[in-house]
């Protein structure tokens, strides 16, 4: 759909996260499909969904588990997003939830959104990852005085409708605790949530799966896939992969032509980020910036924003459509332009880093998970820019999919269940985003 910049797999982003790494070349030794081979599973995509997946399936069955990942270990949107462990996983609001799915299927949907939150914390617990965590809530920042008054309508919501922690701070009381800006009239606040290192929770999860025997090959991109009576052959590299099952956990890096009954049902989003210099402790007073939790705002086009644990400020945004590496450095140069406007007090300041990463968006608005039906493929995707949280639980409630509970009687919310509609004219998407972009765009200058 992109430009083909933005598929490299070859080259690691130059992100913040890789920076500051010192442990990935320790799997630097991952092996390269080489010869034919045969699994019980192959899990196609290394991310948070994949691992999850591997590691719930090699905990409790005796099977010969495979992944692989097209790019070098550790490329994708896992180590590419900003870390932040917050819900929802959807672009709908809570009314167009409920209407569409009814009241409670809505509230089991946001509880399994706070199981996702959980999930993602117990594994850090469970594997001993120190992936830095910080904050404990997520904040949503009204970005407009009319906005400030819908969260007070929404944190009511969350608190007595669907038991979530929730708090609300208005202007002044945000600007003691959160920070001050030109585009801050208040937050709410909910939990759980925090952020971490994306990718030191990322190879926490690998080393887990290596450890239990899980099967991991990367610079591996599946070009085809063909059933065979009851087993399918997965081309890579020119050699064949036999298996028994199939598990698609691409999300946005999906790229048509494998799975035909996946085609056309994902909307990769590009989603970039910045990272200034380290703040000093006078620069950071300039707009009273305390908080190390994840912080979203209420544009259409929404800008979301943390402060690190080194002081930086990494803050991100959407709106590219070309994927290139010259569309990169210009939206990059538009979102620096766009922080500073939302804090004109660090007009000055340097920017140390830029990357980008894809996102999956769906018709419907909210993740996929589910079987394919008279297949033996599944699938889970469209977490919307909401992964951390969401897809290490989706991974693992893959697993019980295909080894263990029946699907239809799964505690899973039906916003979760099936596939998408397909996107009309998929070869249209990137026409749909420019038209969507604007009229976000449109929106947000109004302050609709």
């Amino acid at each position: 759909m992109y430009h083909n910049d933005i598929y490299n797999f070859n080259d690691l982003p130059k992100s913040y996260w890789f920076a500051q790494d010192n442990n990935h070349d320790e799997f630097s030794n991952l092996e390269t499909i080489s010869q034919n081979e045969e699994f019980d599973i192959l899990i196609v995509g290394a991310g948070y969904t994949g691992l999850s997946c591997a590691i719930n399936l090699s905990d409790k069955y005796n099977l010969k588990i495979c992944i692989v990942d097209a790019g070098i270990i550790g490329w994708g949107a896992s180590t590419r997003n900003a870390g932040f462990c917050c819900i929802p996983p959807t672009k709908l609001t809570i009314n167009q939830l409920m209407k569409k799915y009814g009241k409670e299927e809505t509230i089991s949907f946001f509880k399994n959104c706070i199981e996702g939150t959980n999930y993602t914390k117990s594994l850090i617990d469970k594997y001993n990852i120190n992936c830095d965590i910080s904050g404990n809530q997520n904040y949503v920042l009204a970005h407009t005085e009319s906005k400030f008054d819908k969260l007070i309508k929404e944190s009511e919501i969350y608190n007595k409708l669907f038991e979530i922690e929730s708090e609300i701070f208005n202007k002044e009381q945000f600007n003691k605790i959160g920070h001050s800006g030109k585009e801050q009239f208040g937050a709410l606040s909910y939990k759980p949530g925090f952020a971490l290192n994306p990718l030191k929770f990322y190879l926490g999860l690998l080393k887990a799966a290596l450890k239990n025997k899980v099967n991991i090959f990367h610079k591996t991109k599946i070009t085809s896939v063909t059933k065979k009576s009851n087993f399918y052959i997965a081309k890579a590299n020119n050699k064949k992969i036999k298996t028994k099952k199939i598990v698609i956990a691409t999300n946005g890096f999906y790229q048509d032509g494998l799975i035909k009954q996946i085609d056309s049902r994902i909307l990769p989003i590009i989603s970039n980020i910045i990272v200034t210099k380290p703040l000093s402790n006078k620069e950071l007073s300039l707009h009273n910036f305390k908080t190390f939790s994840p912080i979203v705002n209420t544009r259409n086009l929404l800008y979301y924003y943390r402060k690190l644990p080194d002081n930086r400020i990494l803050f991100g945004a959407r709106g590219d459509t070309d994927g290139s590496d010259k569309s990169h450095k210009n939206i990059s140069k538009i979102i620096e332009r766009d922080f500073k406007n939302v804090f004109p007090e660090w007009g000055n300041i340097k920017i140390d880093f830029t990357w980008r990463g894809l996102v999956a968006f769906t018709s419907k608005l909210a993740p996929s998970i589910g079987k394919i039906k008279d297949e033996n493929i599944f699938y889970s995707f469209g977490y919307h820019a909401n992964g951390v949280s969401s897809a290490p639980w989706s991974g693992m409630q893959l697993s019980k999919i295909i080894y263990g509970s029946n699907f239809g009687n799964m505690n899973i919310s039906k916003v979760y269940k099936g596939l998408p509609k397909k996107i009309p004219v998929s070869g249209l998407r990137k026409i749909y985003l420019k038209f969507v972009y604007f009229a976000y765009q449109i929106k947000d200058y109004f302050k609709l």
